[in-house]
């Protein structure tokens, strides 16, 4: 009877051990399914906010080339933030995009930049042989926010021709560690009153949106990756350039 009373016993437990474990991975499972949902949800939020500041800013460019009466580059200029557009508007509608169609993006951007500002950018990009862009994926636009900063606060008040640089490889952790290096005048060092206090918030925004999509997109694949921005100087302390590193969870198509 005894035997019988702890065999059944045992049973018990066990079937409520069976019990406990399926409703906690079950609950682990929808928990990491609604995270899921809430970061997609917010990124699009994100995503909503930042195309309308990037093209702003870009019709703000415009504006002042019309102003200038530069009809030529004004016209060039409309031209390449056309075919800009369309590639922002068709990579908005997901999520990720390729790494390809986001370095793509970044190209065209320097472009209009480029036209604005003449010959006194020089962009690089250093892309590791072994990572295959066209299979990664990432956040769409994540790099361009990092590189206006570097432009317009770096290399424009350094007053003479500078290099802005981005590096993409694969770090062994399965991260993709990015870089934006650039030779400028250094955040220090830099107190050129080229825009309004209204343009600096609007630039700031820009950042602050894309920091917290990146987050978003690590935070999807249970990650949580360091953004650091560190101000570059010589042995006497001269301020160099700035260097803004991120690291972003590694995914593939």
């Amino acid at each position: 009877m005894l035997d019988s009373l702890f065999f059944i016993g045992c049973a018990v437990l066990l079937t409520w051990g069976c019990c406990l474990v399926y409703f906690r991975r079950k609950f682990s499972r929808s928990k990491a399914v609604h995270r899921l949902r809430v970061s997609e949800l917010e990124d699009s939020a994100w995503r909503a906010q930042m195309n309308p500041h990037f093209l702003n800013n870009c019709l703000s460019n415009l504006n002042s080339l019309i102003q200038l009466e530069d009809i030529p580059t004004a016209s060039r200029y409309l031209t390449s933030l056309s075919r800009l557009t369309r590639k922002v508007l068709e990579n908005s509608l997901g999520s990720t995009i390729t790494l390809a169609e986001e370095l793509d993006m970044v190209r065209h951007y320097v472009i209009l930049e480029q036209l604005r500002f003449g010959n006194a950018i020089i962009f690089e990009i250093e892309l590791d042989e072994k990572l295959d862009p066209e299979t990664i994926l990432v956040p769409p636009f994540f790099i361009q926010p990092f590189l206006e900063n570097s432009i317009i606060h770096g290399l424009l008040p350094k007053g003479a021709k500078g290099t802005v640089a981005v590096s993409l490889r694969k770090s062994s952790q399965e991260i993709l560690y990015c870089s934006v290096l650039d030779d400028g005048a250094g955040r220090t060092n830099n107190s050129t009153p080229i825009f309004s206090d209204c343009e600096r918030g609007k630039r700031s925004l820009g950042m602050s949106i894309t920091r917290s999509r990146i987050m978003a997109f690590n935070q999807a694949s249970g990650k949580t990756l360091p953004l650091m921005i560190r101000d570059l100087t010589d042995e006497s302390g001269n301020p160099t350039g700035t260097l803004i590193q991120l690291e972003l969870a590694f995914r593939e198509v």
